[in-house]
């Protein structure tokens, strides 16, 4: 069929991606020259008409690597006397004029894939009269089959299964000059800077690399040049501000960075097309950088708001700092300036400045440092590695010095840190529930500014603590276990808090069950239904609401709602329990890891003595009473979350009042910086909305770009150890089992899942745990041995692999998989219907 490029016809998903994305930019108001677009199903239809369907398939079929050439040169002679269908050429007749000039472009299925990228290998003829568009249509197909393709697809092993062209025929553009816009400088990396080359006339010397263009450079967030040529501009200062306001419009609405190709008539500018940028350097980027447990589940998980990534570099600069600091592992003016920085609307860490910290610590190896994190570095062996010398000695008998006094602050205080905080949570948590907030400026500014900083801080610590002895811990206990043993060791902990939620629903799913009468009643309400109820256990139910409703499904997202806001969230998790019988208590799986860790124990005394037994035990029950305190001060953080959102929704509604915001929802395009500024009299109500305009186009141009997870100037990840059918990553939890992989994307497919599925997704985060109950295995592409999924399979006893990167697009949803949780690793099987 054809699609009129024009705002009223509709895609068929048989475009192409340029296809595709011409048609979508038309309907934005984005200048795209008019024309028409024929989809794959026409190609289709042209084959079988001609007779080449079966032959293609098979000399396809025999492609490698060779005999590229001679398989290209074959399928490429069978399109040399053939014709498009008669209706094709009739419709394609009426459509065009015959006193105009055309460009005709070849719009590939397989163009722009994730993985790989056909970009510029497909053919585009220009200056085509109306009654040559035929013929370049039918050479666009044949450039599927080019010897690059050919061989580009042999080395990289993709399926040609799906072969098809889509067709892209449009009204020429006499170009006064044309260009490429990268609206990120693809060989720097930096974010908020476009680069734009244009040269006289049409632009296919420029794409192809035969003539020298003019290169300009644009902040698009400042909106300002930053740099241009000295003389004869072929855009002028005004037209190139013009121009850069419609280049990033076109990434606002792809929502990644972009790739255009556009040409320019009498100042007026034309989109030729759009896509992706696969590939960035990172040449101005200096230091390493990582998402490292900021992306599985936390504040890089999808891209953020500049207010929780100010929260958040608030506590990290300063907490990250006075530890290292206090510590006296390093000086202040040993670190960089800045600890946390956002990239690509995404919150990084500097890695290079923590490993530098880690560095200074007897028994430090750079690949378990990355191990624990899910980095893979490109170096050999563990990397960098800290030995006992003199002089680390010397500057170690000082760390260890403040870090036991550290140590010991936290064994002999964490109980009166905890419950500090949490009379003032409650403090601050009554006032909003009642009502009573006197004065919301000073409450928001005192909790925003003051109490985080001191709750934050405590949590942050006792990371940060936990880091470095649980690495010594760690390094002493692998004389005696195996890796995947010591992972064995950190599961099965008593009142987990972040799981105690699901322990009470459990326990209340059980009292639903035995009675028929209030079985039947949930079962047949909605949630929504289930919340207004006043009997049948629903009183419970917010009794456990009233105790939980702190958390949310997306806890390091304080734009979200927490459970207290929809509580019909946590009445769905319920009515998911129901279903389930008692094999599947989270008592049972407490009972196995228990019982598992009692046997490791076992086993290790019968090898040592009795006086080096005492020892061990001792390491590894203050490893898990660290780990124990770690989650209990990150449910405390949960809470004042949940209270920072609500105080900070309150000031954003008398901002609202004032006319200085138009919507309460606009705080969160803010730093909380900008309004302590404006508290305190530096920043105005203009200032204000100013900043808001630029985040959000900021927020908005990366909204659907996935970064990567490691960046940096000399960074490099080491080749994945995949073969085809295995994908590696990290264990974190022993076992092995076969099973359904069900591939989910993100929260919003979790009711796909299905009891014995093996679940294969980027992250988990709170609002996926009630499903691990029903769960037999868990793949995930991002984290470390202490990530959310890393956590909470141990407590469920299911084997699981992390940082196994590029799962989500090697596994199939529904095929048989087999995932090996101490070597992590996961076969590849075949698909199930």
């Amino acid at each position: 069929m054809i699609i009129n490029l024009d705002k009223s016809d509709k895609s068929n998903g048989k475009l192409g991606n340029k296809g595709e994305f011409l048609l979508q930019m038309l309907k934005s108001d984005i200048p795209v020259p008019s024309g028409f677009i024929l989809d794959s199903d026409i190609y289709i239809e042209t084959i079988k008409q001609n007779g080449l369907n079966n032959e293609i398939f098979r000399i396809l079929s025999e492609l490698h690597r060779g005999n590229v050439r001679e398989t290209s040169e074959k399928l490429c002679k069978l399109f040399d006397n053939i014709t498009l269908p008669e209706k094709i050429l009739t419709q394609i007749d009426t459509l065009s004029d015959s006193g105009t000039l055309y460009a005709v472009r070849s719009s590939g299925t397989m163009e722009d894939m994730a993985d790989h990228s056909f970009a510029g290998q497909y053919e585009t003829f220009l200056n085509t009269r109306s009654s040559d568009i035929d013929a370049r249509v039918i050479d666009c197909y044949r450039s599927m089959f080019r010897e690059v393709i050919l061989s580009y697809i042999a080395d990289n092993e993709i399926p040609t299964d799906k072969f098809a062209m889509s067709v892209v025929v449009q009204r020429m553009v006499a170009a006064d000059f044309s260009g490429v816009c990268f609206t990120i400088d693809p060989t720097t990396g930096k974010d908020k800077e476009m680069l734009i080359e244009v040269s006289k006339g049409l632009g296919d010397d420029l794409v192809s690399g035969q003539t020298a263009p003019q290169q300009y450079y644009f902040d698009w967030y400042e909106s300002c040049e930053m740099g241009a040529p000295k003389e004869e501009r072929l855009i002028s200062k005004e037209k190139l501000s013009e121009f850069a306001d419609v280049f990033i419009k076109i990434q606002q609405h792809f929502g990644y960075p972009c790739d255009i190709e556009f040409a320019v008539k009498d100042g007026k500018i034309y989109i030729l097309q759009a896509r992706a940028i696969t590939k960035l350097q990172y040449t101005s980027t200096p230091y390493l950088w990582t998402t490292a447990d900021f992306k599985d589940g936390g504040v890089s998980a999808t891209v953020c708001t500049p207010y929780m990534w100010s929260l958040y570099e608030y506590i990290w600069e300063y907490s990250l700092r006075k530890f290292i600091v206090d510590s006296k592992i390093l000086r202040d003016d040993e670190l960089p300036a800045k600890l946390g920085e956002m990239f690509y609307g995404r919150p990084y860490w500097n890695m290079s400045a923590v490993k530098k910290t880690m560095s200074q610590i007897v028994g430090y190896k750079e690949r378990e440092f990355d191990n624990e994190y899910g980095i893979i570095g490109s170096y050999e062996g563990d990397g960098e590695t800290t030995k006992a010398t003199p002089r680390v000695l010397i500057k170690m008998i000082r760390i260890v010095y403040h870090q036991t006094r550290l140590l010991n602050d936290r064994r002999k205080n964490a109980e009166r840190y905890k419950s500090e905080l949490l009379y003032i949570y409650e403090d601050y948590r009554s006032r909003y529930d009642s009502g009573k907030i006197t004065d919301i400026t000073r409450e928001f500014y005192t909790l925003t500014h003051d109490i985080y900083l001191r709750s934050e801080t405590t949590y942050f610590w006792q990371i940060f603590i936990n880091t470095i002895h649980q690495s010594l811990y760690k390094d002493s206990l692998l004389k005696y276990v195996s890796e995947s043993e010591y992972l064995s060791l950190l599961g099965s902990i008593d009142n987990i808090s972040h799981l105690l939620p699901f322990y009470d629903l459990w326990e209340l799913s059980r009292r639903i069950r035995a009675d028929k009468t209030a079985l039947k009643i949930w079962e047949d309400s909605t949630p929504e239904e289930i919340v207004e109820h006043d009997d049948c256990y629903v009183s419970d139910f917010h009794d456990i609401i009233e105790k939980y409703g702190y958390h949310s499904d997306k806890e390091l997202d304080i734009t979200y709602p927490c459970y207290y806001e929809t509580p019909q969230t946590v009445a769905a998790m319920l009515k998911d329990m129901l279903h389930l019988d008692d094999s599947y208590s989270p008592e049972n799986d407490k009972q196995r890891g228990q019982a598992v860790y009692n046997e490791l124990l076992e086993k290790t005394k019968s090898k040592v003595s009795g006086g080096e037994y005492k020892k061990i035990v001792s390491k590894v029950e203050n490893m898990r009473r660290m780990l124990w305190w770690r989650e209990e001060f990150r449910d405390v953080s949960t809470r004042f979350y949940y209270m920072l959102r609500m105080y900070t929704i309150e000031y954003a509604k008398s901002l609202v009042k004032k006319g200085v915001l138009e919507k309460h929802e606009d705080v969160w395009f803010l730093k909380v910086g900008d309004l302590w500024n404006y508290i305190g009299g530096s920043k105005n109500a203009d200032d204000l909305r100013d900043i808001i305009r630029k985040n959000k186009l900021y927020y908005n141009a990366y909204r659907n770009y996935m970064s990567e997870n490691e960046i940096g100037s000399d960074f490099t990840a080491m080749p994945s150890a995949s073969s085809e059918n295995t994908v590696c990553g990290l264990g974190a939890n022993n076992g092995i089992v076969t099973g359904t992989a069900r591939v989910i994307k993100d929260l919003s497919e979790i009711d796909r899942l299905q009891e014995g599925d093996i679940l294969v997704t980027r992250f988990t985060d709170t609002g996926w745990t009630p499903k691990f109950a029903i769960l037999s295995g868990i793949v995930t592409e991002y984290g470390g041995i202490l990530c959310h999924a890393a956590i909470v399979s141990r407590e469920y006893g299911i084997p699981a692999v992390v940082c196994c990167t590029g799962a989500m697009s090697r596994i199939r949803d529904g095929q048989t998989i087999t995932v090996n949780g101490a070597a992590g690793e996961v076969q590849i099987g075949e698909s199930v219907k």
